[in-house]
C-alpha cells in the first residue's frame, strides 16, 4: 500500500510541474516573442513481483507466464516549445521587427573587439551570442544596433556608405550607424548626383511641353480647316440651320406629347373625334420636320449622302411623300369597312417599314464625311491640350525639384561637420525583408546602414531559455550556421512584432484536466491512508 502513495505523491508532483508550466504559458501571453512549452509525462521506474517466462513446449513443460510489474508512479516526460511565428503586431517604431520564419536573431555583448569571424562551423555556438525572437531595437547614444536589454544587434556591416552597399559576410558584428564625417561624403555625393538628375529631368520636361505645344497647334489648325469644309458645305447645299430644324422638331414634339395627354385623359369621348385628329396630324407633321432634319445632316454625316437611294434625291423624298399618304388614307378610312381600312393599314406599315430604313440610314454618321472628320479633329483638340496641360504641369514639378536639388547642392558643398567623429542622425529608418536596415537623412537621402543576420538551428528543442527572452545553445542545439534573411530561415517584417504564441483555450482547458488529475492523486492518498488506518486497527 505504500507503493500507492507514493505513486499518488509522484503524481502530485508530476501535476504540479505541469501546472507550472501552464502558469507561465498563461503569465507570458502578452510577453514578445514568447514560445509557450507543453510538458509530457512518463511514468516511472517498476518494481517486478514476479519474472515472465519463455514457456516450454516439451513433454511435462508449461506455457509462457508474462512478469508482474508494479510502478512507482509518474515523472516528467519532456518540455518541449512551439517554435512556430506567433501573430504580427503593427508598430509605429521603424527599428520594431519580427521573423516571418524559423530564424533568430543574433545579439549578445561587445565579442572580440567587434567582429566574429564565421571560418568554423561552431562560431556562433563558441562565441557566446544569444539567439532571440524579439526585435524590438533601438539605437544607443554611441550609434549601436541594441535591442532593449541593451544587447548589441549583430549582422554584417555595410562599408560603403558613399556608393553601392558593400556587406562584410565574413564576419558578424555590432550593426553601427555612420559618423558625421561617413555621411558628409554621402551627403555631397547624393546632393551633387540628385541636381545633376534634376537638371536632366528639367531639360526633358521642357521639351515635351515644346513637343506638346506644337502637336496642339497643329492638331488646331487641321481642326479649322476641317471646319471650314464643313461651313462651306453648308453653305453650298443650302443646309439651313441645323439648329434652327433641331428647335422646330423638338416645339412640334412638345405639341404631339401635349395632344396626345389631352386625348389620352378626355373623358367626353371626344365627340367627332377632334382631339384624335388634332394629335394625329401634329405626329405627322412632327414626322415630316425629324425627316427633314435627318436629311440636312446626312449631307454632312454620310460621305454620301444619298447612297442607295441616289442618283437624285427624288427616292428619298418618295419614302416621306409615300408615308404621309400612307398615313392620312388611313385616318380618313372607314374603320367600319374592316377590308379596305385592313388594306389601308398594311399600306401604312409597309411605308413605315421604308421610312424606318431610310432613318436610319440618314441617322448614321460615317468617319470620313464632313462631320465625322471636323468631330475627330476636334477630339484630336482636346487630347493634344490635355497632354499640353500634363506636360506644363511635369514642368512646374521638374523645376521645383530642381530648385530644391540646387539648394541642397550648395548647402552641402559648402558645409563641414563640427563633430566628425559624432553619430549621423537620421529622420527615419525601414527595416527590409533581407534584414537590409534604410535610415532617410533630413534630405530625404536614403543609406544603407548594414544587414540583420538570421541564426538558424538544426535542432530548436536543444535551445536553453536565459532570463529575459534569450536562448542559449544547448549542447543537442547543432552549430548555427549564420545567413541573410529571405531564404529558408525566413524573412523580416519591418514595423511589427512578434506576438507570443500561445493559446489560451488550449491552456484552459490543460489547466482543468491538469486540476482534476492533481485531485485524483490526492485522492490515492488519502484512501491509502485510509486502507493502512485499518490495518493498524486489526489489533483492537
Amino acid at each position: 500500500m505504500v507503493k500507492s502513495m507514493f505513486a499518488g505523491v509522484a503524481g502530485l508532483r508530476a501535476h504540479q510541474s505541469k501546472m507550472d508550466v501552464i502558469g507561465n504559458n498563461i503569465a507570458n501571453v502578452n510577453t514578445w516573442g514568447y514560445k509557450s512549452a507543453n510538458m509530457s509525462f512518463k511514468d516511472a521506474m517498476y518494481q517486478s513481483t514476479s519474472a515472465g517466462s519463455a514457456g516450454s513446449t516439451e513433454n511435462g513443460g508449461y506455457g509462457a507466464v508474462n512478469a508482474n510489474q508494479i510502478g512507482y508512479g509518474v515523472t516528467t516526460g519532456s518540455i518541449a516549445y512551439d517554435f512556430g511565428t506567433g501573430g504580427m503586431s503593427p508598430s509605429a517604431n521603424g527599428l520594431d521587427c519580427m521573423i516571418d520564419g524559423t530564424g533568430f536573431f543574433l545579439v549578445g555583448p561587445m565579442l572580440n573587439g567587434g567582429s566574429i569571424s564565421l571560418d568554423s562551423e561552431d562560431a556562433v555556438k563558441s562565441s557566446g551570442l544569444y539567439l532571440s525572437r524579439v526585435g524590438k531595437f533601438k539605437v544607443d547614444p554611441n550609434g549601436y544596433l541594441v535591442d532593449d536589454s541593451g544587447n548589441y544587434v549583430y549582422g554584417f556591416q555595410n562599408g560603403k556608405y558613399d556608393g553601392d552597399a558593400e556587406f562584410a559576410k565574413g564576419a558578424l558584428s555590432p550593426l553601427k550607424l555612420p559618423t558625421n564625417a561617413d555621411m558628409e561624403a554621402v551627403t555631397k555625393g547624393n546632393s551633387s548626383s540628385a541636381l545633376t538628375n534634376a537638371k536632366t529631368a528639367l531639360d526633358k520636361a521642357q521639351a515635351a511641353v515644346n513637343t506638346a505645344i506644337i502637336a496642339a497647334g497643329t492638331a488646331r489648325q487641321e481642326y479649322f480647316e476641317a471646319k471650314a469644309v464643313y461651313d462651306d458645305a453648308y453653305k453650298n447645299n443650302s443646309i439651313g440651320n441645323i439648329g434652327t430644324l433641331i428647335g422646330e422638331a423638338n416645339t412640334l414634339k412638345d405639341a404631339m406629347d401635349k395632344l396626345y395627354s389631352e386625348y389620352k385623359n378626355d373623358t367626353t369621348g371626344d365627340p367627332g373625334g377632334t382631339k384624335l385628329k388634332a394629335y394625329t396630324q401634329a405626329k405627322l407633321d412632327y414626322d415630316k420636320k425629324n425627316y427633314e432634319l435627318l436629311r440636312a445632316k446626312s449631307k454632312v454625316n454620310l460621305k454620301d449622302p444619298l447612297g442607295s437611294y441616289g442618283p437624285d434625291e427624288t427616292k428619298l423624298d418618295k419614302v416621306m411623300i409615300d408615308y404621309a399618304k400612307a398615313y392620312d388614307d388611313l385616318q380618313n378610312g372607314d374603320p367600319t369597312d374592316t377590308a379596305a381600312y385592313a388594306i389601308l393599314k398594311s399600306a401604312l406599315a409597309s411605308a413605315t417599314v421604308e421610312l424606318e430604313k431610310a432613318q436610319t440610314f440618314l441617322s448614321k454618321t460615317d468617319s470620313d464625311s464632313l462631320q465625322g472628320i471636323m468631330t475627330s479633329k476636334e477630339l484630336n483638340v482636346a487630347d493634344k491640350d490635355a497632354k499640353l496641360d500634363a506636360a506644363q504641369d511635369a514642368l512646374k514639378s521638374a523645376q521645383s525639384t530642381y530648385d530644391t536639388a540646387l539648394k541642397a547642392n550648395s548647402n552641402s558643398q559648402g558645409t563641414s561637420s563640427s563633430n566628425p567623429d559624432g553619430v549621423a542622425e537620421f529622420s527615419n529608418y525601414k527595416i527590409q525583408e533581407d534584414g537590409t536596415i534604410v535610415g532617410t537623412t533630413s534630405s530625404n537621402a536614403p543609406v544603407v546602414i548594414g544587414k540583420i543576420a538570421l541564426g538558424s538551428v538544426p535542432n530548436t528543442g536543444g535551445l536553453e531559455k536565459d532570463s529575459g527572452y534569450y536562448y542559449t545553445i544547448g549542447a543537442s542545439a547543432g552549430n548555427v550556421s549564420v545567413n541573410e534573411a529571405g531564404g529558408s530561415e525566413g524573412r523580416i517584417l519591418g514595423n511589427y512584432l512578434e506576438m507570443a504564441k500561445v493559446d489560451l483555450a488550449t491552456e484552459m482547458t490543460d489547466m482543468i484536466t491538469t486540476q482534476r488529475g492533481f485531485q485524483a492523486n490526492s485522492k490515492i492518498i488519502t484512501v491509502t491512508d485510509q486502507m493502512l488506518e485499518e490495518l493498524v486497527n486489526l489489533k483492537r
